[in-house]
């Protein structure tokens, strides 16, 4: 068992939080009651997968690694925020923001992002403007864009992982629901504009 120190609790949801890792300040913890694990034991095993396969995205977070406590089980990965060279905002506070000009440059980044989840049959679940996190400096050019929640595929037989014909099916169908919810806000932003 790893010895595991707990900062300050820096977000939740309903099954798990989120807290600072007082042994570096580089990577956070995400822990589940061993109760209420299903998606942290889905996501430990899926980025174990990914480690073993030799595919490290840019568009997820680091995976340090897992860790059972006496009655908790979590992981550690690593920790996106604001710096001084870099501000770190969901997509969904961005679009509040953005002009014309960067809904573009938002979009060909997303279409990328896109393609290299095809290419290397990886599965977010849940994206979501609300749970994509843009690394952006202080010229307003986007460094990065992360998905942190929702990793690997919930069915009980996941065939998305593990056949490509499936997970681009998955894929495609994912990315569909996420742009659509994108493209709503993106309506309301460019309304706020026009005025």
């Amino acid at each position: 068992m790893k010895d595991v120190h707990f900062g300050k609790l820096i977000g939740y949801g309903t099954e798990r939080r989120c807290y600072e890792n007082l042994d570096n300040s580089q990577t956070c913890l995400k822990v589940s009651k061993l109760s209420a694990c299903t998606q942290t034991q889905r996501e430990i095993k899926y980025f174990k997968l990914l480690t073993k396969r030799g595919i490290h995205p840019n568009f997820l977070p680091k995976f340090y690694g897992s860790f059972t406590l006496k009655d908790q089980i979590g992981f550690e990965q690593e920790y996106l925020r604001s710096t001084d060279t870099l501000r770190a905002v969901t997509l969904k506070q961005y679009i509040l923001e953005a002009s014309q000009e960067q809904f573009l440059k938002i979009e060909y980044l997303l279409e990328n992002i896109k393609q290299e989840m095809i290419r290397f049959n990886v599965i977010v679940s849940d994206m979501r403007t609300g749970n994509t996190l843009l690394l952006v400096d202080n010229q307003q050019k986007i460094n990065r864009i992360v998905f942190v929640d929702g990793f690997g595929s919930p069915e009980f037989i996941p065939l998305p992982i593990y056949c490509p014909f499936f997970g681009r099916m998955k894929i495609k169908r994912q990315w569909k629901k996420f742009m659509k919810k994108y493209q709503a806000e993106k309506a309301f932003r460019l309304e706020q504009l026009r005025h």
